[in-house]
């Protein structure tokens, strides 16, 4: 009696630990999801301040764009691959690069803040060009569209 009700407790745990990692993959799906969302909104709100040569607005949306980069990495981990999201199977088995891809996002918006910072409206656009080739970059090989 007591092995069967030990294999029932194994069952139940694993049954659960299952479900609790799915429930787990969904909230962080959910979450990078709404962090790719505000993203978006971002580039907009960059687009719309630098074709005004509202330069000083792009700082504080650069910030944003700046610290979401740095968590993107810790938003794929392991098993947040099934479910509702475009994510590709290859980020997880090109992780480095992925990660190296975020980095270059990061970068990319710090360089776009120091540009609007010079008030140069031209070196502004550039940047901003530029930083939108890096989510390009990323897309094309780890997004479905």
């Amino acid at each position: 009696m007591r092995t069967v009700f030990s294999r029932m407790v194994l069952a139940a745990s694993a049954a659960l630990m299952l479900t609790g990692g799915v429930a787990l993959a969904q909230d962080v799906i959910q979450t990078r999801k709404a962090g790719f969302d505000d993203f978006k909104k971002a580039m907009g709100e960059i687009k719309d301040a630098v074709g005004k040569g509202d330069l000083a607005a792009v700082g504080p949306v650069t910030d944003r764009i700046d610290a979401f980069a740095a968590r993107i990495p810790s938003l794929f981990p392991p098993g947040s691959n099934k479910g509702k999201t475009a994510a590709k199977e290859v980020i997880w088995a090109n992780f480095p690069d992925f990660t190296a891809k975020a980095q270059g996002l990061q970068a990319s918006a710090q360089a776009l803040k120091t540009a609007a910072a010079s008030g140069d409206k031209a070196a502004t656009g550039k940047a901003f060009g530029a930083m939108a080739d890096s989510c390009k970059a990323c897309h094309q090989r780890y997004r479905s569209e």
